[in-house]
């Protein structure tokens, strides 16, 4: 009170005691007549700042507080001090009202960061304060997805950003090792086919994309039929040379004769008496080769096809106690080497190489379908995620070893779709893989209603395209589904799509198919609309494709039909030379084609009592004393005596038909006809006998095949079989049921 004692004598000595009453009033800030003594009363408002999560890019971002005088006196106010990346502009007089303040936040590191502004009134004991906060984000990686782009996230918009580097840059074509010379063109790495000639006619010079150049020998030459087999020389490729003398020629039927036979003598077939022990039968898959003993041909009594390994999902053991349970595995897919992986769809866990001492189960849970691609399983929808994932497993360990997500690749699906969901899976070639989606979109309630996309992926499950499928028929809310699939030589993608007479897997198609075809890359080239047609398999060999429910054969390039059958194509097989229409479950036989035409070649009867116990079919390389002869294989019954029925393996030779074999089989059970097999080399995998929990086999031409059902699976020793060297050896494109031409 020093100061203002000395200022109000000041006054009075100055100005007298009327100008003394003034300015004493003037000072209280006294707005009532009585009232003395008024002084302030500090409050912040709000309580806390939040300036929210924000990524490090060093602006200056800035929240008021006010400062509120609820008295009538004017307050000075001491602040603390705030540290970085806090800071504050602050008023240190504070009237009667509000006063704002302005506290900054200058973001430059990530982290969460936590202050307390505190202010205090000249002559308070205690202060206010607010509670200062905010979130730096880390700014994420942008791995650029090829070499091609460089990659950075813009903060400003919250995602990252591609930019392509100038058109011939150099540039390393990372996911494979057979492109060479590679420069960037619109922001994709763009090569040349490396050049794995290694000048050797007989080699097949091939180039896999993880490993580079590889020099197979070439398949044997082919011999004239008769006593010239085939030679390869390293320079002029293919030619001749005379077969031993006393090797077998002419037809099957001429050569299984102990009295007069035809052979070669240098190099030309003429009729001779055989010598004993001349082969007089060929080995079969259930018997040893007869020879000749005198004028006889002797052999031993063939032997039935009994299985080495069963596995009945319908009814597996649980625990000691012996009970059952039913497992919902309806599909499988056999390696080369014999070792057979399980899977169903969403059912249960698959098991790789089930047939083996060492089979796994995949790490990461349940998948919907698999399927080979090299020395990998491919799997769809694995890990189960409503984002269409594909990854790569190892089947030794059961380890994932790349994942692939299209929502991951197409981000902006994720406003329009909700769930997607892998329909199909497409190998390409060594370093290209289609995979059809399907998805709901967020626009309807209606189930029926889907939307489509296709992504082609390269070997180490990077994106090389990603799009939606359009069309009109696409639109329609009859769940249109792609029930067939394929790919030829070239790595093109044809698609069938059908729409859907059931509500709820398995999926029954209909009729009117969009066929559609894109290129390796995924560039549309045509599409196709049959409206008669029901939705099936497609098959595609030596540039025409083949479709389930059809007798029309059309061009691959196009969609063009070429020519028509007189019958159902079915779930065909296509051999170098011949086209063979599946066979009709119950029919007495069935016919061959020339590959490329609807030209007649062979009809075949089957003999006695039998007819077709499956519509399945398949081709199968058998190795006789005359060399690798090309033989389709299919299931006969016999059910002449109504009590027991027989069932056979039945072989004919795709050139004319004749029977290569009638192998008596012991099927694990009869329950079903056999609904799927394949062929490795001196093995074969069956499934048979999937019913689902009512019993009923289920939905076998359909879409997963025999979902929510369980199969009994089984392999049977089958030796002179092996893989055949055919475009289109089955309904799934050999036993990875990688549905590309061979």
């Amino acid at each position: 009170m020093a100061r203002r004692a000395q200022y109000v004598v000041w006054t009075v000595r100055r100005l007298g005691f009327l100008t003394l009453l003034t300015m004493m009033v003037t000072s209280c800030d006294c707005t009532r007549p009585g009232v003395t003594g008024v002084t302030g009363s500090l409050r912040l408002a709000p309580l806390e700042l939040d300036f929210g999560s924000v990524y490090p890019d060093g602006r200056d971002r800035t929240l008021q507080v006010d400062a509120i005088n609820d008295g009538r006196k004017t307050v000075t106010v001491k602040w603390s001090l705030l540290q970085a990346p806090f800071s504050a502009d602050t008023v240190e007089l504070v009237p009667s009202g509000t006063t704002p303040n302005v506290v900054h936040f200058t973001a430059t590191t990530p982290g969460a960061f936590e202050q307390q502004l505190v202010a205090i009134a000249d002559g308070a004991e205690t202060g206010v304060s607010i509670h200062l906060k905010a979130n730096v984000k880390a700014i994420p990686e942008c791995p650029a997805r090829n070499s091609c782009v460089t990659a950075h996230f813009d903060m400003n918009l919250g995602r990252c950003v591609e930019e392509n580097l100038a058109d011939d840059t150099a540039c390393e074509f990372e996911a494979s090792k057979c492109i060479e010379s590679a420069r960037c063109q619109a922001g994709r790495c763009v090569g040349v086919s490396k050049n794995c000639n290694d000048s050797d006619a007989c080699t097949t010079d091939v180039c896999y994309p993880l490993t580079g150049c590889e020099h197979i020998p070439s398949p044997p030459c082919p011999g004239d039929g008769a006593c010239l087999k085939g030679v390869c020389d390293s320079q002029t490729g293919c030619g001749f040379a005379p077969r031993e003398d006393g090797e077998s020629c002419g037809s099957t039927g001429e050569s299984n004769s102990c009295t007069a036979v035809k052979v070669c003598i240098e190099g030309a077939c003429v009729t001779r008496d055989p010598p004993d022990g001349y082969i007089c039968a060929e080995a079969s898959p259930c018997g040893s080769e007869g020879r000749c003993v005198s004028d006889v041909c002797v052999r031993a009594s063939e032997s039935s096809l009994t299985p080495t390994w069963t596995y009945d999902s319908y009814s597996v053991p649980v625990g000691d106690a012996g009970f059952t349970t039913q497992t919902f595995l309806h599909d499988f897919v056999m390696e080369p080497s014999g070792d057979v992986s399980l899977s169903g769809w969403f059912g249960s866990p698959s098991i790789i190489r089930a047939n083996t001492a060492n089979s796994v189960l995949p790490v990461e849970g349940v998948s919907r379908r698999c399927i080979m691609w090299g020395q990998r399983y491919i799997c769809a929808d694995y890990p189960m995620d409503p984002s269409g994932q594909i990854s790569s497993i190892n089947p030794a360990t059961g380890e994932t070893e790349w994942t692939f997500s299209i929502r991951a690749s197409l981000p902006e699906v994720s406003t329009t779709v909700g769930n997607i969901f892998l329909a199909r899976l497409v190998v390409q070639g060594p370093d290209r893989l289609a995979a059809v989606y399907e998805a709901f979109p967020t626009t309807t309630n209606d189930n029926q209603c889907r939307t489509y996309f296709l992504a082609v992926i390269d070997a180490s499950g990077q994106p090389v395209q990603a799009q939606a499928i359009s069309d009109p028929l696409l639109d329609l809310c009859n769940h249109p589904h792609p029930y067939g699939v394929a790919s030829d030589l070239q790595g093109n993608l044809f698609v069938a799509f059908s729409p859907t007479m059931s509500t709820m897997a398995p999926l029954v198609p209909g009729n009117t198919t969009l066929i559609m075809s894109w290129s390796r890359d995924g560039v549309f080239r045509w599409k196709r609309t049959n409206t008669g047609m029901r939705g099936g398999e497609l098959a595609v060999a030596r540039g025409l494709l083949y479709a389930e429910y059809t007798s029309d054969v059309v061009d691959a390039t196009s969609g063009v039909p070429r020519f028509s059958l007189n019958q159902l194509l079915g779930r065909a097989v296509v051999s170098s030379s011949r086209l063979i229409p599946a066979p009709v479950k119950g029919g007495l036989g069935f016919s061959g084609f020339e590959a490329a035409s609807a030209t007649p070649r062979w009809n075949v009867v089957l003999p006695g009592n039998w007819s077709f116990w499956s519509d399945q079919i398949r081709l199968a390389k058998w190795q006789t004393s005359k060399g690798a002869r090309t033989v389709a294989l299919t299931w006969l019954i016999d059910a002449s005596d109504g009590l027991q029925p027989i069932y056979a393996l039945y072989g004919v030779d795709v050139e004319d038909g004749s029977e290569a074999f009638t192998c008596p089989v012991n099927p694990p059970t009869t329950r079903t006809e056999p609904q799927l097999f394949e062929i490795a080399n001196g093995s074969l995998a069956l499934m048979n006998g999937a019913l689902d929990s009512f019993n009923n086999p289920g939905c076998v031409k359909c879409d997963p095949p025999l979902a929510q059902s369980s199969g009994l699976f089984s392999t049977f020793l089958t030796p002179t079989l092996s893989i055949p060297v055919a475009p289109w050896p089955g309904t799934f494109g050999g036993a990875g049921h990688d549905h590309q031409e061979n």
